[in-house]
C-alpha cells in the first residue's frame, strides 16, 4: 500500500477508475443455489464454505476496492457501471442530489482524503442501484415469458444470453470522456493536436532516425497527457456469465477506441466451477471476449480461482492486490499475464470456435449454420440467390 501511495502522490494528474459489475440475476441465482447446496454439505462435515462468490460477495469486494483506491490519491474519482442482459446504467454516482456526477467530475473544495468518493453513499447507491436493476431485469423477464409463444422468437434470443457489457463499456468510454473534458478547460481531450495526429508507425521512424530509446518517448507521451491536462482513465470489467456473442463487434470497436485513447482496461471472471451432473457440461471458466479486449488495452486479466479465493474477504484480496495498483507501476510487480489468448473467430449463435462461416453482410455476424430466415443479430432477412452456373448458393441479407 505505501508503493502504491507513493506513487500515485507523486503524479500531479488524478486518476478515475470506472468499474463494470455484471449482475445478470439468472447467472447470480443460479450460483445461489450451488452455493446453498455446497455450504450445506460441507457444514455436515465441519468445514467452511468453498465458494462460489455470491452477488453480496462480489459487492462487498467491489466497495473495499472503490475506498481503497479513493485513499491512494486525493483527486481521485470513482464511477460504478452496473449490467443485466436487458440494460446497463451508472449506479454510482446517481443523477441529483447530494454526489451527483457533476460534483464528481468537478471534485471538491475541502481537500480531504478521498474526498471524490463517499464510503457511505457509494455504499448505498451501489447497492440500492443493483437493486433496481435486478428487479427491472425480473419484470421484463417474466414479461418476456409471457409473451414468448413461437419457435422463430425463441430462437432468435439465442444470441442474447448474458450481462450487456459492451453497452456498459460504452457508456464507461463516455463518461471518461466527459471527466476528459471537464479536466481540459471544456474541451475534448481527444481532439488532434500535432502530437497526437501523429502515427505510431511514423513515431517509430522519427524515433529511430533521432536516436530516441523506447524510455524517452515514454517520458515524451506522458509529458503531453500532463500538458493537455488529461485524467489518467482506466476501467475494470467484473464478469460472471457467459459471453454476449452478439456484441463481439461492439466491444472490438469499443476496445479499438479505448486503446487510441490509452486507456487500460481490466478483466475479472469470476467462474462457478458447477459441473451439470445430468450432462456433464461445465460453466465457462473464462471469457475469451473480456481476454481479447484486455490484451488489446494492455490491461491484466485474471480468472479468480474456484474454492476459497471467492468467499468472504478472500475475494477483496484478490482484486485489490491485482488490480488496485496503477498501471505505470505494474511493470515492476508481477502480475498475471495473457500468454495464450484465443482470437479464433466463433458464431454468434452458439459461441463455438469456426473456421468457415457465414457472414452478414449489414452487420458482419458469423454463424456456423445459415440463418433460415433473418440474421439472428441484426434482423436482415436472408435472400437465397443461385450463382450464374447455377450450382452453389451464396448467403445475402437485405
Amino acid at each position: 500500500m505505501y508503493l502504491f501511495t507513493m506513487a500515485s502522490s507523486s503524479s500531479s494528474s488524478p486518476n478515475l477508475l470506472t468499474l463494470i459489475i455484471d449482475i445478470t440475476p439468472s447467472t447470480w441465482g443460479q450460483r445461489n443455489i450451488i452455493r446453498s447446496a455446497k455450504d450445506k454439505a460441507l457444514a455436515a462435515k465441519n468445514k467452511s464454505s468453498a465458494g462460489p462468490a455470491t452477488l453480496d460477495d462480489v459487492l462487498t469486494a467491489i466497495l473495499a476496492v472503490g475506498v481503497s483506491f479513493s485513499c491512494l490519491n486525493r483527486d481521485n474519482a470513482l464511477v460504478v457501471i452496473a449490467a443485466t442482459e436487458y440494460e446497463a446504467a451508472v449506479i454510482y454516482p446517481r443523477k441529483g442530489g447530494e454526489g451527483s456526477m457533476e460534483s464528481v467530475v468537478m471534485g471538491g473544495s475541502s481537500g480531504a482524503c478521498g474526498e471524490r468518493v463517499d464510503a457511505g453513499l457509494m455504499n448505498d447507491y451501489v447497492r440500492l442501484g443493483v437493486a433496481e436493476l435486478i428487479n427491472r431485469a425480473a419484470e421484463r423477464s417474466e414479461k418476456l415469458n409471457a409473451e414468448e409463444g413461437n419457435k422463430e422468437k425463441s430462437q432468435a434470443t439465442v444470441s442474447n444470453k448474458g450481462a450487456v457489457i459492451a453497452s456498459a463499456l460504452s457508456i464507461a468510454l463516455c463518461t471518461i470522456n466527459r471527466f476528459m473534458v471537464a479536466h481540459h478547460a471544456g474541451v475534448s481531450a481527444l481532439a488532434d493536436t500535432s502530437y497526437s495526429s501523429q502515427r505510431k508507425d511514423d513515431e517509430g521512424i522519427l524515433a529511430l532516425m533521432g536516436g530516441k530509446s523506447s524510455s524517452s518517448k515514454q517520458q515524451q507521451q506522458q509529458s503531453q497527457q500532463e500538458a493537455r491536462g488529461m485524467i489518467s482513465s482506466r476501467a475494470l470489467i467484473i464478469q460472471a456469465s457467459q459471453d454476449r456473442t452478439s456484441d463481439y463487434n461492439a466491444l472490438m470497436n469499443c476496445a479499438f477506441a479505448a486503446n487510441k485513447s490509452d486507456i487500460v482496461i481490466d478483466g475479472c471472471f469470476i467462474p462457478s466451477g458447477w459441473k451439470d451432473p445430468s450432462d456433464g457440461k461445465e460453466d465457462p471458466k473464462t471469457s475469451p471476449f473480456l481476454e481479447q479486449i484486455v490484451d488489446q488495452t494492455k490491461g491484466v486479466y485474471l480468472s479468480v480461482p474456484s474454492g476459497a479465493a471467492q468467499v468472504g474477504g478472500a475475494l477483496s484480496e484478490v482484486l485489490m492486490s491485482v488490480f488496485l495498483p496503477p498501471p505505470n507501476i505494474r511493470t515492476n510487480m508481477n502480475l498475471p499475464k495473457l500468454n495464450n489468448v484465443d482470437f479464433r473467430a466463433r458464431c454468434f449463435e452458439t459461441g463455438e470456435s469456426i473456421d468457415v462461416a457465414q457472414i452478414c453482410n449489414q452487420c458482419l455476424s458469423i454463424f456456423k449454420v445459415k440463418p433460415k430466415d433473418k440474421c439472428l443479430t441484426c434482423g436482415a432477412k436472408v435472400k437465397k440467390r443461385s450463382s450464374s452456373k447455377g450450382g452453389s448458393k451464396r448467403l445475402k441479407v437485405s
